[in-house]
């Protein structure tokens, strides 16, 4: 049996009464009485929802309202849980054809969150699986960046921090363009790393740990080259024209040419296309 999670099973309760009140705004005093929960915890609890942007404060009367970045995550949940669906058979279909994985993900507030996968962790690679999340920050997630509104990369750049280098900024801008343009995003394993750590794959998180930026997003791709590929991914557009899931392959044993990496992508960027016409979706690039 899983271990209970009381404070997480407190924030769910605190949501799920506020998303019963709708139209009202309660003060601590009253979610505490209502969920009979102690105050000190509980103004933890909103402070830290609140911050997140998932609840709204309203500083004169002291109250809370469900906040803005819950209409993210519903709209992601929706349109993803859709896409999802109709990736699901693409995605056994790719990992049959190729005898690699294929993992679909989505962008949900500063997050990639892990939606499915197809395949079997293999005793390489990285260790992914469905639930598990990553921050949307340089170098990952291109994919989910480059056909957004020049506000939405400066607010993933951003997310570097001040002391961002210049050097820096210019190449991740150079990746962005680089996948718009191409269409997909090619992830390269840093500094010669097999993924594999004490004879085990790597967790998500340590393959996160693991990524150099400088070396990570390939730029330019060289047919006659072999690169040390962690990924190929490509976007999946909803009928606004934007990013709704990625799917990417991963899995890969040993280098690889460029005209290989070319050739999966053909076939996984082909798989991709036809999502977006199932959910009648639209390439921002018409």
């Amino acid at each position: 049996m899983a271990r209970r999670a009381p404070a997480v099973e407190r924030a769910v309760a605190v949501l799920n009464h506020l998303a019963a009140h709708p139209d009202e705004k309660l003060t601590l005093s009253e979610i505490a009485r209502d969920l009979e929960l102690n105050k000190a915890t509980l103004h933890a609890i909103l402070n830290a929802l609140a911050d997140a942007g998932y609840l709204v404060r309203d500083p004169a009367r002291r109250s809370y309202g469900l906040g803005p970045a819950l209409i993210a995550v519903g709209n992601a949940s929706a349109a993803s849980s859709t896409s999802v669906d109709y990736a699901l058979p693409e995605m056994q279909a790719l990992t049959d054809e190729l005898g690699l994985d294929c993992v679909a993900s989505a962008p949900i507030h500063d997050e990639i969150v892990i939606l499915a996968r197809s395949g079997t962790p293999r005793p390489f690679g990285v260790y992914v699986l469905p639930g598990q999340r990553l921050p949307l920050t340089p170098p990952i997630g291109t994919v989910f960046v480059a056909w957004s509104a020049q506000e939405e990369i400066d607010h993933w750049l951003g997310r570097l921090g001040e002391g961002a280098k210049p050097d820096a900024l210019k190449r991740h801008r150079s990746s962005v363009d680089a996948v718009r343009e191409r269409g997909f995003s090619v992830g390269l394993e840093g500094g010669g790393r097999s993924g594999r750590t004490e004879g085990r794959p790597l967790t998500l998180e340590e393959g996160v740990r693991s990524v150099r930026s400088e070396e990570y997003a390939l730029v330019e791709l060289q047919p006659g080259e072999s690169y040390r590929v962690n990924h190929i991914g490509a976007p999946v557009f909803g009928p606004d024209g934007a990013v709704v899931i990625a799917l990417f392959i991963i899995g890969f044993p040993g280098r690889i040419s460029g005209a290989e990496v070319a050739r999966i992508a053909d076939r996984l960027t082909a798989a991709t296309e036809r999502i977006t016409k199932g959910i009648h979706g639209r390439s921002p690039q018409g």
